[in-house]
């Protein structure tokens, strides 16, 4: 079972502690606005996502984690970073991205931090 800790939050920089067993590895996700990228770099990679910045709106047009590392939750993480982000910095999250998408509409509770609602079917 895999715990997950919040902890030094800011709008630039969000880390995360993943606990499994007795292995503790930190997980922390970056602005580069210049790069128009949030960057989270784990043990072994990095993962991305690339961004435009729309007033108060992130339009998240692509994520990408290394193929050797695809199916192992790092997506996952990634796009969950992005999203206590954008809520804590008060913006609304574009999904333009295909996974983005899919993790917004399966994580309900982020459902304040879209720039819409998904209606239940």
């Amino acid at each position: 079972m895999t715990a997950l800790k919040v902890f030094g939050f800011s709008s630039s920089t969000w880390s995360l502690t993943m606990m499994q067993a007795s292995k503790v590895s930190d997980w922390t996700i970056v602005d580069h606005p210049a790069k128009n990228r949030f960057v989270m770099s784990f043990p072994g990679g990095e993962a991305f996502a690339v961004y435009r910045r729309l007033d108060d709106y992130l339009v998240v047009s692509h994520t990408e984690v290394p193929a050797a590392f695809r199916g192992q939750g790092i997506g996952e993480r990634l796009v969950e970073g992005i999203f206590r982000l954008a809520r804590e910095g008060s913006q609304r999250i574009v999904p333009a991205c295909s996974f983005v998408a899919e993790w917004a509409h399966r994580h309900t509770d982020f459902q304040d931090v879209l720039a819409w609602r998904y209606e239940e079917e």
